[in-house]
């Protein structure tokens, strides 16, 4: 019991800390690399090393904090199936040149806000299990020519 309890902790604490982690490991890794630059090209000189590194440690962390929630928030996202079919049609343009009623026939009755050139869809969601289960919803968007084919697609997040 005491083990899971120990793996319980480390799962929570590294959920909440896994950003500043991977700072951590990105700001090791470039420290690093200027080190290995910094002997190759540039004479030692050890007034100013410790202000230097301190300098860049520091920009590591900030930049690479957001980084790495950016990185974690990525990895955590999980699309519906919805999402996935509404992308991939999307993206293999497979509806341009369509005439609405053969959109309609593909994808069903546009849902409610219908404009004269502009048919949405429903494209599914994207639940981010890491970060309490938030939820993207998102709409594809069909843009008919003036000869009812469909000119363009594109899926973005709903408002």
């Amino acid at each position: 019991m005491l083990v899971l309890d120990i793996f319980l902790y480390i799962g929570i604490f590294g959920i909440i800390f896994l950003p500043y982690i991977i700072s951590i490991i990105l700001c090791a890794i470039i420290v690093i690399i200027i080190g290995i630059i910094r002997k190759k090209i540039i004479k030692k000189d050890n007034k100013f090393t410790i202000v230097i590194y301190a300098i860049i440690i520091t920009f590591c962390i900030l930049v690479s904090k957001n980084l790495g929630y950016s990185v974690t928030k990525y990895l955590s996202a999980k699309p519906d199936k919805v999402y996935t079919e509404m992308k991939e049609i999307n993206d293999s343009k497979r509806l341009i040149g369509l005439s609405k009623e053969q959109v309609i026939q593909l994808l069903g009755k546009p849902r409610g806000k219908e404009e004269k050139d502009v048919y949405y869809y429903d494209a599914g969601n994207i639940t981010d299990y890491l970060f309490f289960g938030e939820i993207d919803s998102y709409e594809l968007k069909i843009i008919f020519d003036e000869n009812d084919k469909v000119k363009y697609t594109s899926i973005k997040e709903a408002v």
